[in-house]
């Protein structure tokens, strides 16, 4: 009897032993927050997120709040502020929980638009911008490489940035300033070892999803990574991928929602993942107080049109949007062509309208919602070429389109995913020439292939004096009453 209880009384502390090593961690996590730190009538600023981390943060000493990148450019604020504006907003954000104690739980990454002012000085970010592979002349990160926390509870949890290492953009200015990129990889196998033991490793990376699934698929098991918080895509994935041991979140854009991770960690092992998308949208006080502020603040302003339902899409790339039909249309009315097409990534913002309400949009609106100042381009394109770019797009739906409609079967082999084209509700003559209109950017030699996926020696493009969010706003005007079903016109049918 002896021998059974002492035994018993060894099971039960095993129990607990393994009970007491399992910790929760818990991340709250965003990215691309492209500017839209500050509230408005359909949505939340970073006020709302001090409120909801600090009950969190006091609560659970695992906690902490990772931004994977793009801090900049969104809104459309006076030249001389931008860059300055939202590095403000985040630097506030910081501080505030800063003197609670509770700075070193919120992390930041870069992303590519980061650098849309130029190279920012290190200590331009008040909680350090996270990002180990932007190197000087000496192979030293220019940037915080990495950040490691040991919490009250003794976890020790390490973040690190990486940015995509290949955009055109990023690498034309840190060349300027004698700074290089190098691989992802090669800048995680150097960091890792100088972090030390960790209970939980998490990597924030903004990069294309394609490129991060075969950076985590990878990355040696020795390193430990356990997490990717990813940004530059938009996507909101509400299960998280899961590629070589490695889970991989991203919450959206533009602060429309935010990801809560909750990790069950024993013994330096993730056990359990849960997550949730949570939408950011602001209480019915709150809107009906920021409409009033709204409407004072725009009196001056050109209004342009009532929305009556919400135009959707700045955040769903991969399939056709309510936002893509509309600015399609808007190209093709424009430029009178039989088709036009433009790239979901174009358009930034969504236009939201509360259920049962209109709202009026104003010029600045449909700046903000495609703010790159990019013109149209019109060319003559067989029915054959036509065909050639959707069935590149039957992978990842790069282009919404106007004019056209069609049906894909993404298990067929290649070059028999698209049938049933129908153009000016005709079915697609391969021989035919027709007229078509894009935005300049995806028309670049440099770009042909990724967006359109032809030779860029095959067409020849006539640049017009359309300015694409002059389009938009006057498609607006032309309109009056924008009234496009939120979930899209049905033009992209996806069959199984």
């Amino acid at each position: 009897m002896k021998k059974m209880l002492i035994l018993v009384v060894m099971v039960w502390l095993g129990i607990s032993a393994s009970a007491a090593a399992s910790q929760k961690v818990t991340l709250i996590y965003q990215n691309d927050l492209h500017g839209w730190l500050f509230p408005s009538s359909t949505r939340m600023g970073m006020v709302a997120m001090v409120e909801i981390l600090m009950p969190l943060f006091e609560k659970n000493p695992n906690s902490f709040y990772a931004m994977s990148g793009d801090l900049l450019t969104g809104p459309d604020f006076a030249p001389e502020m931008k860059g300055v504006t939202e590095l403000r907003l985040w630097n506030t954000f910081w501080k505030t929980l800063a003197v609670k104690g509770f700075g070193n739980r919120v992390l930041i990454s870069a992303g590519n638009h980061d650098f849309d002012a130029g190279v920012l000085a290190p200590d331009a970010f008040s909680s350090g911008l996270l990002c180990a592979n932007l190197v000087d002349a000496d192979q030293q990160p220019y940037y915080v490489p990495y950040r490691v926390i040991q919490s009250a509870s003794g976890l020790r949890i390490g973040f690190v940035g990486l940015l995509l290492p290949e955009d055109g953009h990023v690498l034309a200015v840190v060349t300027k300033k004698h700074l290089k990129m190098i691989p992802m990889l090669e800048a995680l196998k150097k960091t890792i070892p100088e972090m030390g033991k960790l209970d939980l490793t998490v990597l924030m990376v903004h990069e294309y999803m394609h490129r991060i699934v075969q950076f985590a698929d990878a990355v040696p098991s020795r390193l430990g990574v356990d997490i990717i918080l990813s940004g530059h895509n938009h996507m909101m994935l509400e299960e998280p991928l899961v590629r070589n041991g490695i889970y991989i979140f991203q919450a959206g854009a533009m602060n429309g929602y935010y990801g809560r991770a909750d990790i069950l960690v024993d013994n330096g092992i993730v056990t359990s993942v849960a997550n949730n998308i949570i939408p950011l949208m602001p209480s019915g006080l709150a809107h009906v107080a920021m409409q009033v502020k709204e409407h004072v603040d725009k009196r001056g302003g050109a209004s342009v049109a009532v929305l009556k339902q919400s135009l959707l899409g700045a955040c769903l790339p991969g399939r056709e949007t309510s936002l893509g039909d509309f600015a399609a249309d808007a190209f093709r009315w424009a430029a009178k062509t039989d088709v036009a097409m433009t790239n979901s990534a174009s358009l930034r913002m969504d236009f939201r309208v509360f259920p049962g309400e209109s709202r009026v949009l104003y010029d600045g609106d449909f700046k903000v919602l495609n703010p790159f100042g990019d013109h149209l381009v019109t060319a003559r394109l067989s029915g054959r070429q036509i065909l050639a770019i959707l069935e590149g797009d039957a992978v990842r739906f790069s282009n919404q389109i106007s004019g056209i409609t069609y049906k894909v079967n993404r298990n067929n082999p290649a070059g028999a995913r698209v049938f049933d084209v129908t153009v000016g509700e005709k079915p697609l003559a391969l021989d035919r020439i027709y007229t078509f209109a894009h935005n300049a950017y995806c028309t670049r030699p440099e770009n042909m292939e990724k967006y359109l996926h032809l030779k860029p020696e095959s067409v020849v493009w006539n640049k017009t004096t359309l300015v694409c969010h002059e389009v938009l706003a006057d498609y607006g005007k032309h309109l009056k009453t924008i009234d496009y079903p939120s979930e899209g016109m049905g033009r992209i049918a996806v069959v199984p």
